[in-house]
């Protein structure tokens, strides 16, 4: 069981709860790096078609572009975890997994991510709206919500992409924590190949 400590003050909780770890403190530093893995796809290659060039940037809505596990809490409280993150900040994180993925789908001749993206053929802009564990409590973490929005730009019309996931947690532990957002991570994921298909055209033969 993980024990939350918020911004504001010291919850001082049960001497059963105290023995666990600390959840939140803002002033330690973090000592647990956590990974996530792309999901992969592995489509069959489509023949002769000539496949666009794809380029991938993520950005984040305000306090959630951090490199923290968060946790919103009661009252719309936002906090994280403590002695934990993840490798890199939000975006940097899914701009790589989300390319490793789109990759792996064999739809484009090539995937950047990041600033050169530009001069892609399609490009795609998404935005972290929502990643964080959903806390019923103020000890008890309920689900992972990842939410992810914005647009891809063809070179006819651009469309929309929105992306979700809820995965509930087993057990209030970080191990339990983590897994829901590797099932949120490839829920998205999934999501995500199948709006850009649908959106600009470009089909596997084994989807037809």
């Amino acid at each position: 069981m993980i024990r939350p400590i918020y911004l504001l003050g010291i919850l001082t909780l049960s001497t059963g709860i105290a023995a666990c770890s600390g959840l939140l403190d803002s002033n330690e530093p973090a000592e647990r790096v956590y990974w996530l893995e792309p999901l992969i796809v592995q489509k069959s290659v489509i023949a002769d078609v000539e496949l666009p060039s794809l380029g991938v940037s993520v950005t984040a809505r305000p306090g959630l572009d951090t490199d923290r596990l968060l946790i919103l809490g009661p009252e719309a409280q936002l906090n994280h975890y403590a002695m934990a993150r993840w490798p890199d900040n939000i975006p940097e994180v899914l701009e790589s997994l989300l390319k490793t993925t789109l990759e792996s789908s064999a739809r484009y001749s090539r995937v950047t991510a990041g600033p050169r993206s530009v001069s892609m053929d399609w490009t795609l802009e998404l935005e972290v709206r929502e990643l964080f564990t959903q806390a019923s409590t103020l000890i008890n973490a309920r689900m992972v919500r990842m939410v992810l929005g914005g647009y891809v730009s063809c070179p006819e019309s651009d469309h929309v992409i929105a992306m979700q996931a809820s995965v509930d947690i087993g057990q209030n532990r970080l191990s339990q924590i983590v897994a829901a957002y590797q099932q949120a991570l490839n829920e998205v994921s999934r999501q995500l190949v199948t709006q850009l298909a649908n959106a600009c055209g470009v089909t596997d033969p084994a989807d037809t």
